[in-house]
């Protein structure tokens, strides 16, 4: 039996037991049993309450019962935000009593809210959103609602959800979601002190010129950083002179420059499927100057390189210029940005259907900053001239071109396409660019080659002996990589990261 005062253990004795008769018979009337069974339970309610002492005692004497609880607060954070497998706070909270109270008092471990919307499991999440807000209290709220699907269901749902996360409006930080029309009117009468992000998406079927934006921006002071990709852009109601980071497609060339005119403090900015209406394009007599330091263009019409034309960058640092049309554009428009500018382009990634020679070359000449180039040739049938050509490395390479060497400042080189040039000579390049030394002991007056990325879409054979090499290289501490362009992405679509968010789906 259990000790009503100490709570250790010892034997009852049966023959003093308080259901027998006085002629030692036991009672076995249904009240007598019925007494008999309430007697049990609540010697086995204080077993049980006898094993939670226990184990609270074998807990404390393990190593962790010692960590302040500042320590287990910054372990717990960091689980939580695990790129891979983040571990949501409830789990936490199911450890151990100390390890909830701790869990269920700090609201930096539930102001990341993660809703994958379904049918299925909407009952719950609202139940649970509603609780986990609580318990996030005043800290600033990150939120990301996603679907697999898209049907009126489902919108149901998203407002529903929406209808519970507008009551914390005021602690808003980031928005990413699928937006359906049904909830533009819940946003736009709320306010958002805190927001500072928001990527907004329409649902696809209702994707087009005329998907008028939510207004809700002008209610959000400090707002930073937009994407507002799928929505008609006149229809756009933001504060632009605070806009830090702007995305969005879809715009015609004069369109994009209203973008940039609009948004005096913009540094950067990520404008997709860029067209003019013209064939060919007015001269621009004067450039818009502005103060960018990112520039991300997707064109899709010859007549959209003007784009580059019409602006000045003096602060410029990253650009990618991506051209799908028909045909293709001389790199020397983008040349031409840079020098007008002055500025120094330290990251640059060029994609279109061609490179020729010279004029790589001539573009590449004129930036001797940049310290990251990417070139992605796209389609796997391109021209038999256009890839990675020997004339190109040659150019890279120090021995070949004493005192003329293009990117003195290439840290980081990666190319995708035709591999046109024998993989000795490539190795050769890579080799005197990452260890900046000649076999005669000369120092080149370049940056160390740190990073090569060779991604080839025809029949590439790289021999034994340069797979030497390249362990060679490895071996020094180079990353470098030669693989064929669909084995990349096989391996790229299964080696995705999962959410940095925790995700409600219980």
């Amino acid at each position: 039996m259990l000790c009503d005062q100490c709570g250790s253990l010892f034997e009852r004795d049966p023959s003093r037991s308080s259901f027998l008769h006085e002629d030692g018979t036991h009672n076995d009337s249904v009240t007598g049993l019925e007494d008999e069974m309430a007697s049990v339970e609540m010697m086995m309610e204080k077993l049980v309450q006898r094993k939670i002492h226990l184990r609270r005692r074998i807990n404390a004497l393990s190593l962790t019962a010692r960590l302040p609880p500042e320590i287990l607060i910054y372990i717990f954070r960091i689980a939580s935000q695990d790129g891979e497998r983040p571990i949501p706070p409830l789990f936490f909270g199911s450890i151990c009593k100390e390890w909830r109270d701790i869990a269920w008092s700090t609201p930096l471990l539930w102001n990341s809210v993660s809703v994958h919307v379904s049918r299925q499991t909407h009952g719950s999440q609202i139940q649970l959103l509603g609780d986990w807000l609580l318990r996030a209290k005043t800290a600033p709220l990150f939120i990301k609602l996603t679907s697999d699907d898209e049907h009126e269901a489902i919108f149901c749902s998203l407002q529903t959800i929406m209808d519970v996360l507008v009551t914390r409006s005021m602690y808003w930080y980031s928005l990413d979601c699928l937006l359906p029309p049904q909830c533009h009117e819940l946003l736009k009468n709320n306010h958002f002190p805190m927001l500072a992000s928001v990527s907004i998406r329409p649902p696809k079927g209702t994707i087009s010129t005329f998907s008028e934006s939510p207004n809700m921006f002008l209610s959000a002071p400090k707002l930073l950083d937009v994407d507002l990709s799928g929505y008609n852009f006149p229809s756009m109601v933001l504060p632009w002179e605070q806009l830090r980071r702007f995305k969005t497609h879809f715009l015609t060339v004069a369109e994009c420059l209203k973008v940039i005119r609009r948004s005096s403090n913009l540094k950067e900015c990520h404008l997709e499927s860029v067209y003019s209406p013209e064939i060919i394009p007015s001269p621009i007599s004067d450039t818009l100057q502005s103060e960018l330091e990112t520039l991300d263009v997707m064109l899709i019409k010859g007549g959209a390189i003007s784009l580059l034309d019409g602006i000045t960058l003096p602060c410029l640092r990253e650009l990618r210029v991506h051209y799908s049309g028909v045909g293709g554009f001389l790199l020397s428009a983008i040349s031409s940005l840079v020098m007008r500018s002055g500025c120094n382009v330290q990251k640059l990634c060029i994609e279109k259907h061609n490179f020729r020679d010279d004029d790589l070359i001539s573009c590449l000449e004129t930036m001797p900053s940049v310290t990251h180039l990417s070139l992605n040739l796209l389609g796997h049938d391109g021209p038999s001239f256009t890839g990675l050509t020997s004339k190109f490395i040659a150019t890279l390479d120090p021995t070949s071109h004493p005192g003329r060497i293009i990117l003195p400042n290439l840290t980081s080189f990666e190319f995708r396409g035709q591999v046109l040039c024998d993989v000795r000579i490539l190795l050769y390049m890579v080799g005197h660019r990452w260890r900046s030394t000649a076999t005669d002991g000369y120092d080149y007056d370049t940056a160390s080659l740190a990073s090569v990325k060779i991604f080839h879409s025809n029949e590439l054979e790289v021999s034994p002996e340069r797979e030497v090499e390249l362990d060679r290289l490895r071996a020094e501490g180079m990353l470098v990589t030669i693989h064929a362009a669909d084995e990349f992405s096989n391996t790229h679509h299964h080696c995705k990261s999962a959410s940095l968010f925790m995700t409600l789906i219980h």
